[in-house]
């Protein structure tokens, strides 16, 4: 990947694996957990196809990093790493939201909380399903770990060193597509296991243990909040 200067089938086919492998890695658990606990819901709550309402949920979670992605991307082709010195500075605010979000969606699935989206429960033909679920997976496009670096990394200089922004965010959308698809697998299969009476007690379980994912991650983030907003220095 640090030799990429052109979109080829390679190319292509490297960066989706790339992304493949960080979209199954530890670090993305709490990403799974969220689209885990919105398809997991749906299945739970709504009548009709529910499999179909939890692959859009969590399609359209997981389209929202993508076009984050994508957009960075673009921005590389076009202004290289100066773009990684402006997201730095910025990361302390968009941590500090990551971490509160991950909070707030991690006591809603221990049922501390109850929220309330109307745009996350619409009626089958509501467009705002898709909407809603893009929406919150948009900050997510921002979030990133120490096990994502060796294989993002090269991406991204990838997207810097094309001088194109075009062709950095196709690099960049389709390392986001890759890591976005076991979330809309999970999604999916959790709307359809939801709707089993006999998997009811599993899929509890399950929200229970992806709470305590998200409050971790939550902490992490609250963390490295603090950490780019100088606070521990």
């Amino acid at each position: 990947m640090q030799n990429i200067d052109g979109l080829t089938p390679l190319t292509v086919a490297l960066v989706l694996l790339a992304g493949f492998i960080v979209g199954i890695a530890p670090s993305s658990f709490p990403l799974i957990a969220v689209a885990t606990g919105l398809g997991a819901s749906e299945g739970t709550n709504a009548t009709g196809n529910a499999r179909m309402r939890g692959l859009c949920l969590s399609a359209g979670f997981a389209l929202g990093i993508v076009t984050v992605d994508a957009i960075l991307g673009g921005l590389f082709g076009l202004a290289g790493f100066a773009v990684l010195r402006l997201l730095t500075s910025a990361l302390a605010y968009v941590y500090g939201l990551l971490a509160l979000i991950l909070a707030v969606t991690a006591l809603a699935l221990w049922r501390v909380i109850h929220i309330t989206i109307p745009m996350l429960r619409p009626s089958a033909g509501s467009a705002s399903t898709l909407f809603g679920a893009y929406a919150l997976g948009l900050p997510f496009g921002l979030s990133t770990c120490p096990a994502c670096t060796p294989l993002l990394f090269p991406v991204v200089v990838a997207a810097s060193s094309t001088a194109d922004p075009i062709l950095g965010a196709v690099l960049m959308g389709s390392f986001g597509l890759a890591r976005g698809t076991p979330l809309v697998i999970a999604g999916t299969t959790a709307a359809s296991l939801a709707q089993f009476r006999h998997t009811r007690s599993v899929m509890l379980w399950a929200e229970r243990v992806g709470g305590v994912l998200l409050m971790a991650a939550a902490g992490y983030f609250a963390w490295q909040t603090a950490l780019y907003a100088g606070w521990l220095a």
